[in-house]
C-alpha cells in the first residue's frame, strides 16, 4: 500500500504573495494541482541550489583576485579626449575653417 502524507494550507488573500499563490495554484485544474504543487516546489528548491552553486563558483574565481581604481593618469587622458571633443564641437559652431 502507497504512503501518504497530508499537508493543509490556508492563503490569506489579504497578503499579496499569498493571494498571488492562491490565484496560480486555482488555475490548474483539479486532479492536476498536487502535480503542480509538488513541480512548483522542486522548481523553487531546484533553482536555489542553482543558485547556490553558481555564487560559490563566482566566490572561488574571484578568490585572490583584486580590482585596481581608475589611475590618475587614466582620468586625466580621459579628460583630455573630452577636451578634444568638446574642442572640436566648439569649433563647429562657431564656423572654424580650420578643423
Amino acid at each position: 500500500m502507497a504512503e501518504k502524507r497530508r499537508f493543509s494550507l490556508s492563503f490569506s488573500l489579504a497578503q499579496r504573495e499569498q493571494r498571488d499563490a492562491w490565484e496560480r495554484l486555482s488555475a490548474v485544474p483539479p486532479g492536476q494541482r498536487m502535480d503542480a504543487v509538488c513541480r512548483m516546489i522542486n522548481g523553487y528548491m531546484d533553482q536555489q541550489e542553482l543558485l547556490d552553486a553558481i555564487r560559490r563558483t563566482i566566490r572561488e574565481e574571484l578568490t585572490g583576485v583584486s580590482f585596481t581604481k581608475a589611475t590618475t593618469t587614466q582620468q586625466a587622458q580621459a579628460g583630455a579626449v573630452d577636451e578634444d571633443v568638446l574642442g572640436f564641437l566648439r569649433a563647429l559652431q562657431e564656423g572654424d575653417d580650420t578643423i
